[in-house]
């Protein structure tokens, strides 16, 4: 018999095959709670070689496993129930009423009961039937009629099918999922949703810590998406995350976000602001004190960005930045630091651009590094992100004593800045995607000395006060044992 699982995190879209970000912290919550088992289950959107893995399961892992998401041939080449007419009618009547639940942001304990039915006594059959039946497709009019009767129907069909193909997939995925105490997922969307399906039919408990917020980031992707091109269209899909994000934030055992300003946005979307935890990443202080040394004391000046080379760190807006302080300062060289095969087409156009401003003597793409070392010498870190939850860079190059510029992104500004702790500024926080002004606020702190190291000791404050790696861990800690066993 399988061995249950203390902890079973669902991963959507990241760990084990991306690096940084969620996935760090994913292998350093793991690493640092060897007192708990876990199971892992990766869900992702392409078929992977286990070899392109990039992390090592830890010790405390008992089981790993993974699902395509998008992989729909279980259900489409399941052999279709045989139904009495009367039993379809029961069956069709239930998944309306579990539908028109869903819009409404909540689930019936009896409708809980039919997700369970269908998972464990008809799955993955019954969702052929429901895409493919003469009275599915009754189904699926009464729903249009009722909601999108003045579309057209064609579009709202297919549109329609995408949609439940994904759900269903979800709920088949369901009953293969290990048994543990607690179901965590590192966000709400396609992994926060099994974890708390799986939680609440099996009286299990459930946690979603949300990095960044899944919904709004939807939100962006499909208005801006060129697949969708009807506005009803993209409105369908984004109904469907709202509806099972919301679904989540009120059904969910415990939600934690990294800090106050998702928290804000999650009650702007619903949430109840009483049953969201603010826990921050944390940071592990010691590594990082051989880094702290004086700032802006010697030439060149050193400009360093930390992270992977794609387009969300927006490494492009870095090199443009880069030209500017050279233009400004002068004697002065900037570092990326960080994978450079993950896109590599983009990596490919940051080198063009380095080169068609003239930077390839200034500007140097190192590569995978140990970032301490250039936390050494790095004079400011610019961080030039579109998107980002509470970038641990941030934090280490703060916990170093390195002044920071960043964009206005995340948990920027109040790690900056300050929530109100009456500290002072650790940097300067930017506008997204502003060369000139990430530079000109660059140029300040390189010019003078004295304000870079009051900001890099500012910075090494905050993180020492609120951000201590042994902080957030004793708080998962409390947590996972008080749903395991009622510790304290």
């Amino acid at each position: 018999m399988e061995k249950s699982a203390d902890i079973c995190l669902v991963v959507e879209g990241s760990y084990p095959y991306v690096t940084g970000g969620v996935s760090s912290w994913l292998q350093w919550l793991m690493e640092n709670t060897t007192e708990f088992t876990f199971s892992v289950v990766a869900l992702i959107a392409e078929k992977k070689r286990r070899e392109d893995m990039k992390y090592t399961l830890p010790k405390n892992v008992i089981s790993y496993d993974e699902y395509v998401i998008f992989d729909y041939d279980e259900i489409e080449n399941a052999k279709p129930l045989r139904l009495s007419a009367r039993k379809w009618r029961l069956l069709s009547d239930r998944l309306f009423r579990l539908m028109m639940d869903w819009r409404d942001n909540t689930v019936s304990h009896e409708n809980l009961l039919f997700v369970k039915e269908l998972i464990t006594d008809y799955s993955p059959n019954i969702f052929n039937n429901f895409l493919n039946d003469e009275d599915a497709f009754s189904l699926l009019t009464h729903i249009y009629e009722e909601f999108r009767g003045d579309v057209g129907f064609i579009k709202y069909f297919y549109n329609h099918r995408n949609i439940h193909l994904i759900l269903f997939r979800l709920l088949s995925m369901i009953a293969k999922i290990p048994t543990a105490t607690i179901y965590h997922s590192p966000s709400t969307g396609y992994g926060g949703l099994i974890a708390c399906i799986k939680s609440a039919m099996y009286g299990r408990k459930s946690m979603i810590t949300e990095h960044g917020i899944y919904l709004q980031e939807r939100e962006m992707e499909l208005l801006k998406s060129q697949w969708l091109d009807d506005p009803y269209l993209k409105d369908m899909w984004i109904d469907f995350f709202t509806a099972i994000c919301l679904w989540q934030y009120k059904t969910c055992d415990r939600m934690i976000t990294l800090y106050e300003g998702n928290r804000r946005l999650q009650m702007e979307y619903g949430a109840d602001g009483n049953a969201i935890t603010v826990i921050p990443n944390g940071i592990d202080i010691e590594r990082f004190k051989e880094a702290r040394k004086r700032r802006c004391t010697k030439t060149p000046r050193i400009v360093g960005m930390v992270g992977r080379v794609d387009s969300v760190k927006d490494v492009k807006t870095f090199i443009q930045a880069m030209a500017i302080i050279k233009q400004g300062y002068g004697d002065v060289h900037g570092y990326v630091i960080g994978p450079t095969d993950e896109q590599p087409d983009y990596y490919k156009e940051c080198e063009e651009l380095t080169k068609m401003l003239h930077l390839e003597s200034a500007v140097t793409f190192t590569g995978r590094a140990d970032v301490k070392e250039y936390y050494k010498t790095m004079d400011v870190l610019l961080l030039t992100s579109i998107k980002e939850a509470m970038p641990l860079v941030v934090m280490e190059a703060m916990a170093s004593g390195v002044p920071v510029v960043a964009t206005d992104v995340g948990a920027c500004r109040e790690l900056i800045y300050g929530n109100n702790d009456d500290i002072g500024e650790a940097g300067v926080v930017e506008r997204v995607m502003d060369p000139k002004g990430i530079a000109e606020a660059t140029i300040h702190i390189l010019r003078d000395t004295e304000l870079a190291n009051r900001m890099a000791e500012k910075g090494i404050k905050r993180i020492e006060n609120y951000y201590r790696e042994e902080l957030v861990i004793r708080r998962y800690r409390e947590i996972y044992g008080e749903f395991i066993d009622g510790r304290d």
